[in-house]
């Protein structure tokens, strides 16, 4: 199986790693096929020390965030190759991407352009290309209900 070229789902996360999912059932598919990965541990929670954030990278092009074990954001770069619904994907022209979206607002707290279809992405500077996509559970665009971390109840 080769994740590098699944189709991106806003709101969901990939084909095979679904927001919801836990640590040990994709640590477990992962290395039942066989595919090399680095895990590392994040910063604790500094409103809730008890939440621990880890990261899963595959193939140098998949990011998997976790939070208390829980798949809640995907971080997209390098040689990925699947498409979001609208067709962008990494290495599109940002002057396509923004005839496939119109709705992209940049933020320049953030440095990236959101769109409320569910995902932001980056843009080098130098080559006008989307060089980074990310997805992610609808909480996270809100500060507010992110960081109450009650969302992730439903995902227990």
């Amino acid at each position: 199986m080769s994740f590098i070229e699944e189709k991106i789902i806003p709101y969901k996360g990939l084909e095979s790693f679904q927001f919801g999912d836990k640590l040990e059932s994709v640590r477990a598919l992962l290395k039942q096929q066989h595919i090399p990965f680095n895990q590392s541990m994040g910063q604790k929670e500094y409103s809730h020390p008890e939440l621990k954030r880890e990261t899963i990278k595959i193939f140098d092009c998949i990011e998997l965030y976790f939070l208390d074990g829980i798949l809640y954001f995907i971080g997209l770069e390098n040689d990925f190759k699947g498409r979001l619904p609208n067709g962008i994907c990494l290495g599109m022209n940002m002057n396509e991407v923004k005839l496939a979206d119109e709705e992209l607002q940049y933020d320049e707290d953030e440095e990236v352009f959101v769109s409320p279809q569910g995902y932001s992405l980056a843009d080098d500077i130098d080559t006008n290309m989307v060089s980074y996509i990310e997805v992610y559970v609808p909480e996270v665009e809100n500060d507010e209900t992110y960081f109450e971390y009650n969302w992730l109840k439903k995902y227990r």
